[in-house]
């Protein structure tokens, strides 16, 4: 045995002494679940108008909200719905729908915002006309924008050929990175056809490429909602005939072309329902919505807004329900598919929603909207609105008065509390 080897033998054999006389060490405890309301003005001060929570960086430390109140920030006096990013470490709170040199916006904003995973791209969706060049005259009608908290520079994202308005409509998404923007466009501005259609469009910020996305559908069928895979691969989107009829909701491939129809019967069928409120898991695979449809599980009830939970990797979906009962909505997938989190009605007062997270592996779920008492609340209502901290953090709204101390506004606030 060389020199070197015997002297860390020797220096192992001393250190296994010394650790049989001495307790083991026992890891530090987890940090314990909590409740922090997030949504506040520059100063500190809670929102006598409320406020809306859209999304968190992925570590939690920023939150984009929107809210109708004046002076969130020195110099906000336009009476307007407005988007804000508040830094929950330092407590800063900047607005960013605003023009590249700091103007506000000359016309209203709407409540959806999204923002990029480490909290440097907001995006949003505004009718104003100065915050990036038009040709003359300007049309009012939507727009998507990105603003960048780096450069402080806002960009029109959603831009016809000619430059003008695309005449988009809510909502919208980013990808996680800041380079994806999908967003619902008139064909018309986008593309010189005939008739007004609406239809779904990805806009790669790098690149400036735009690409239309729903070329399968039939003739005259729109677009109402299109929602991006956190890591850009993926495209949901949801058609219907403009005279009525049946609604779609379809998963497209953005790199192969491939899609899915996910509100469909076990047979493969589409279901008459209306799906919304999609949400997808971080690579696109599960799909979460509501539709209003019996036909799309066997067991769920007839004509109530039930949500379900479809996996493109097997074609199977779940319906998802809250202590044997349905009636589950707001439904919000980790980026990994592990958690789902939902608002559900309370079963004596569907005027009371609670905040709930459920472990689609383990089955556990456990209560979110808790109040101080330690119950959950009863007045009110709550829904999730991101996870965030490799989905140790869950960000939601409520409207009840006791999840923390000194709430007195009320009206909704947003908070995020830290899960077992």
């Amino acid at each position: 045995m060389s020199g070197l080897m015997r002297g860390i033998s020797a220096a192992v054999l001393a250190g296994t002494a010394v650790a049989a006389t001495v307790a083991p060490a026992t890891a530090a405890p987890a940090p314990a679940p909590v409740t922090e309301r997030i949504t506040f003005s520059s100063t500190g001060e809670q929102l006598d108008d409320g406020a809306g929570i859209g999304a968190l960086s992925a570590d939690g430390r920023y939150v984009a909200f929107t809210s109708s109140e004046n002076g969130i920030v020195p110099g906000d006096t336009d009476g307007q719905n407005d988007v804000f990013v508040r830094d929950t470490q330092t407590g800063t709170v900047e607005q960013v729908n605003v023009a590249s040199d700091g103007t506000q916006a000359d016309d209203a904003t709407a409540w959806g915002v999204r923002i990029s995973a480490n909290g440097r791209f907001v995006a949003f969706m505004s009718w104003a006309r100065n915050l990036a060049p038009y040709p003359q005259p300007p049309v009012v009608a939507g727009d998507v924008f990105v603003h960048d908290r780096t450069t402080g520079r806002t960009e029109r994202v959603s831009v016809a050929p000619d430059g003008g308005t695309v005449w988009a409509s809510t909502p919208f998404d980013i990808s996680a990175d800041g380079r994806h923007v999908a967003f619902v466009g008139s064909s018309k501005r986008m593309e010189g056809t005939a008739k007004n259609e609406d239809f779904a469009y990805v806009v790669d910020r790098r690149t400036g490429a735009v690409k239309r996305i729903n070329d399968a559908l039939p003739p005259e069928w729109h677009v109402d909602s299109v929602t991006l895979s956190a890591d850009g691969s993926h495209l949901a989107y949801t058609a219907r005939h403009p005279r009525g009829g049946r609604h779609e909701l379809w998963l497209a491939d953005l790199a192969t072309g491939e899609r899915r129809l996910v509100n469909a019967t076990p047979e493969g069928e589409p279901t008459n329902g209306g799906p919304g409120g999609v949400r997808l898991s971080g690579d696109g695979s599960l799909v979460a919505y509501i539709s209003f449809d019996e036909e799309t599980v066997p067991e769920a009830p007839d004509y109530t807004w039930e949500q379900y939970l479809y996996d493109s990797r097997t074609g199977e979906t779940q319906w998802i329900t809250h202590e044997g009962r349905g009636g589950v909505g707001a439904g919000l997938l980790s980026r990994d598919g592990r958690l789902f989190a939902y608002s559900a009605d309370d079963e004596e007062d569907p005027n009371v929603s609670n905040v709930y997270v459920r472990n689609l592996r383990t089955g556990r779920t456990q209560l979110v909207s808790r109040t101080l008492g330690g119950g959950p609340q009863t007045e009110g209502y709550a829904a999730p609105a991101a996870f965030a901290d490799n989905a140790r953090v869950l960000g939601f709204s409520s409207s009840a008065p006791d999840l923390v101390t000194g709430d007195t506004n009320a009206v909704g606030d947003g908070f995020v509390r830290r899960l077992r």
